[in-house]
C-alpha cells in the first residue's frame, strides 16, 4: 500500500509540476515596457503606426457594401485600448460617439522597446445614417497626459441607395376626395413617379383626378418648444385624389443613382 501511495504522490508531483510549467509560460509577462518620460533612451507615450488607406474608403451600396477598417498604434509602457468612433455626416453639430462593429479583431504585439495594438473593424451598409465620418482613437488607461492619447485620419463614408416606403398617412374615402402621404428615404435626393389609373404624375404635376406635392425635406417635432429638426436623407411626397374610386390602385418609381425601385403602395379605399 505505501508503494501505491508513493508512486501515487509522485504522479501527483509530477501533475502539479507540469501545470506549473504551463501557467508560468503561458501567462502573458511581455506586455509592460519601460519607458521615461524625459524621451531618453524609450519615450512614454501612445503614437499612430497604421491606418485604413484613404483609397479603399469613398462610396458604397445599401445593404450591400461592406467597409474595412484597421488603424494600429505603438505605446509605452502599456498597451493601449483602441475605440471606433464615429460622427455623421448629417449634421454640424454632431458629437463624436462610439459605434459598434459589425465585426471587430485585435492583434497585441507585446515588446518592451514597443507594444503594438493592431484594430480590424468592419462596418456593413445597412442603413443611410452610416454616412459619416469614422476614426479610431486609442488611450493608455488610468493615464491622463495628452501624450498616452492618439487618433487616427478621419475616414469618410458615403452611403447611397433607397430604403423602403413607408406610409404616413392616408384618407380614402369613396367617392370623396382623399390623399396619400409618403416617406421617401434615399441618398442622394431622388427622383420620384406616381403611376395611377391617369398615367404617370411627377411631383408638382397632376391630372384630371391626381395631383402630386413637391419632395420636401421631412422634419419632426421632438419637443413642443424647439424648432423643427429634418429627419436625415427622408423626403414627404403626397398624392391629392378627386372623388376616389373603388378601382384606383397606387404604385411609385424611385430613381436613385444606382437603380430604380418599383413599390406597390398598400392602402385601401373605404
Amino acid at each position: 500500500i505505501s508503494r501505491r501511495m508513493a508512486s501515487l504522490v509522485r504522479e501527483i508531483s509530477t501533475v502539479c509540476f507540469l501545470f506549473a510549467v504551463f501557467s508560468v509560460s503561458s501567462a502573458d509577462s511581455s506586455c509592460k515596457g519601460t519607458c521615461t518620460h524625459d524621451g531618453y533612451p524609450l519615450p512614454c507615450g501612445v503614437w499612430l503606426k497604421n491606418e485604413t488607406k484613404s483609397a479603399s474608403l469613398g462610396t458604397y451600396a445599401l445593404n450591400s457594401g461592406v467597409a474595412k477598417l484597421h488603424c494600429s498604434f505603438s505605446s509605452l509602457p502599456e498597451p493601449v485600448q483602441i475605440q471606433w468612433m464615429f460622427r455623421p455626416s448629417d449634421s454640424a453639430t454632431a458629437q463624436w460617439r462610439e459605434f459598434p462593429c459589425a465585426k471587430k479583431e485585435e492583434h497585441k504585439n507585446c515588446q518592451k522597446e514597443e507594444i503594438i495594438v493592431e484594430s480590424h473593424c468592419e462596418v456593413r451598409m445597412n442603413s443611410l445614417k452610416m454616412s459619416g465620418t469614422y476614426k479610431c482613437a486609442a488611450t493608455i488607461p488610468n493615464q491622463h497626459e495628452q501624450r498616452y492619447r492618439a487618433f487616427s485620419s478621419e475616414f469618410a463614408i458615403n452611403v447611397v441607395g433607397i430604403e423602403p416606403l413607408r406610409v404616413i398617412s392616408s384618407r380614402l374615402p369613396l367617392n370623396k376626395n382623399g390623399e396619400i402621404n409618403l416617406e421617401v428615404c434615399a441618398n442622394p435626393r431622388p427622383e420620384v413617379f406616381w403611376h395611377t389609373v391617369d398615367g404617370i404624375i411627377s411631383p408638382e404635376k397632376s391630372s384630371k383626378r391626381f395631383a402630386v406635392t413637391s419632395l420636401t425635406p421631412r422634419t419632426s417635432l421632438k419637443v413642443q418648444s424647439e424648432p423643427l429638426s429634418p429627419v436625415p436623407y427622408c423626403y414627404r411626397t403626397s398624392l391629392l385624389i378627386h372623388k376616389v374610386q373603388e378601382n384606383d390602385e397606387f404604385h411609385m418609381s424611385i430613381r436613385g443613382e444606382l437603380n430604380i425601385v418599383h413599390e406597390k403602395i398598400t392602402v385601401k379605399v373605404k
